[in-house]
């Protein structure tokens, strides 16, 4: 059963209305400058086997959504991809639109979509850190 309570702080931010673009927020996976807490041997944790997770809210209008997951070591530059999820219009309002993230290194994650259409509703991006699929 996969999570059905998304946390604010892994959050990628509300796109209004929702169209073509990045979310607002990026997520920095590792821990912030100061705190004593800690990963064991590494400076940050890794997103592997989540997804990220685009909840709309009517999603009339639109036909088609591409979810594009990108990483970035330092959240500077050098963003690759590393999840990409095509959804045509009747997964789109079965939503949520679910984007699974490959193994990957990287410490800092973003969202972008291209949208098919134009959505009357908006949305929000979330990471999913349930592991159990």
């Amino acid at each position: 059963m996969a999570n059905l309570i998304y946390d604010a702080l892994l959050s990628f931010g509300k796109l209004s209305p929702l169209a073509t673009g990045q979310f607002p927020d990026i997520l920095n996976l590792g821990k912030k400058a100061g705190v004593t807490d800690h990963y064991p041997g590494k400076e940050s944790t890794n997103a592997d086997r989540m997804t990220v997770d685009v909840c709309i809210e009517n999603a009339e209008g639109g036909t088609g959504l591409t979810v594009t997951v990108q990483g970035s070591a330092d959240g500077a530059g050098g963003w690759i991809d590393v999840g990409k999820n095509v959804f045509n219009a009747d997964e789109i309002k079965a939503g949520p639109c679910q984007t699974a993230i490959s193994p990957n290194n990287l410490q800092f994650m973003r969202v972008s979509v291209t949208a098919a259409g134009t959505f009357e509703g908006d949305a929000i991006a979330f990471l999913n850190t349930y592991a159990g699929k």
